[in-house]
């Protein structure tokens, strides 16, 4: 028991390391993503953090995989460097028992991944695509930026020097329309804006301005002052079929298409792939300890990619109508665990001629 919480401990805690600084490095990149559409004016800032706090699970059932496969080899490596397999060796447990403990932690780091893969990852999807539904129902008004010319998607060029703290009022604020029919442009300038909402129809209201209205082919230009001045805000969300990456595992297996098919068979080789690349880490680690175990993470990591990739074009090919949806992903696992044997009958074979 003593060696088994010793083991579940220290592959716990360095899969958890490793999976915060893998997680740090891919929400990095989205954060960036998302700063930069905030800046242009497609993406409010309040809902930047949002979105990367619900992308957090998701990536986490793609990272604890690969993150325990690295863990499993630091741990049982430093053991092996240090003279701690040796030590066990002599107190009677087998490289079987001390396989079997290692799996302990291994199946709560599955579990977890299944959690995510079959539960949360539906809910956080459904979550995302209303998160993106709401952002597409951002007007230029909801993104605008202080002392920032934008456009919306409507082409409304609209410029505000100020934004009160409660964003519910522009001031000094520039707004160019789009052109009309007959080619002339319009230029609104006015002291304050605000937005209004009646019957679930937005409205920017532009107060004590003036509207100028010409061609810059032409001198003539019709100016006229307004105490109230009201521009419609259309709504820019269109009707789109939400993704199947919503729909529930419950509903994916009721469903019997390929596609519905192919993601069950992903997301549920997500936890399988955690016991399955532990032999590999195991029997690297129970190598030579004269050699680092640093030396076969890129082996370990380019093994497990090609793992996933496989996994995808095989999930690629169900969806498709290309491969049967059986075996499917399952031939993917069954390949995995022949070389698992294979491996591990070529070590007994070498431990046996000594």
């Amino acid at each position: 028991m003593i060696i088994l919480r010793y083991l579940t401990r220290e592959i716990l805690q360095s899969t958890v390391a490793v999976s915060l600084v893998l997680l740090l490095v891919v929400l990095s990149g989205r954060f960036i993503q998302f700063l930069e559409k905030a800046a242009v004016g497609e993406l409010s800032l309040d809902l930047v953090f949002t979105m990367i706090l619900w992308r957090v699970p998701s990536s986490l059932e793609l990272i604890l995989p690969l993150a325990l496969t690295l863990s499993t080899l630091l741990v049982l490596g430093r053991m092996r460097e240090e003279s701690e397999w040796v030590i066990l060796h002599t107190a009677g447990v087998s490289t079987a028992r001390l396989f079997g403990l290692v799996l302990v932690p291994a199946t709560l780091i599955a579990l977890a991944v299944a959690w995510l893969s079959l539960v949360a990852s539906p809910s956080i999807a459904r979550e995302l695509e209303r998160q993106l539904i709401a952002r597409d129902q951002l007007t230029g008004f909801d993104t605008v930026v202080p002392g920032r010319f934008q456009s919306d998607r409507s082409g409304r060029l609209v410029y505000a020097e100020r934004l009160s703290p409660d964003r519910s009022e522009l001031s000094d604020v520039f707004i160019v329309e789009p052109r009309s029919e007959a080619g002339l442009d319009v230029y609104l300038t006015a002291r304050s804006a605000r937005q209004e909402i009646v019957e679930g129809e937005k409205y920017l209201v532009l107060f004590d301005g003036v509207e100028h209205v010409g061609s810059s082919a032409s001198p003539a230009w019709e100016m006229s002052a307004f105490g109230r001045y009201v521009i419609r805000l259309p709504k820019d969300a269109s009707e789109r079929p939400a993704p199947i990456e919503t729909v529930s595992t419950i509903a994916l297996w009721q469903t019997q298409t390929p596609i519905g098919l192919a993601l069950l068979q992903w997301r549920m080789a997500l936890p399988i792939m955690c016991w399955l690349m532990v032999p590999f880490a195991f029997l690297i680690a129970e190598g030579s300890a004269r050699q680092s175990r640093y030396l076969w993470l890129m082996p370990v990591i380019v093994l497990q990619f090609g793992y996933i990739t496989a996994l995808s074009f095989s999930r690629t090919g169900v969806s498709a109508g290309d491969l049967s949806p059986w075996p499917g992903l399952w031939s993917v696992h069954a390949i995995m665990v022949i070389l698992a044997a294979f491996c591990v009958g070529l070590v007994g074979w070498r431990w046996r001629r000594g």
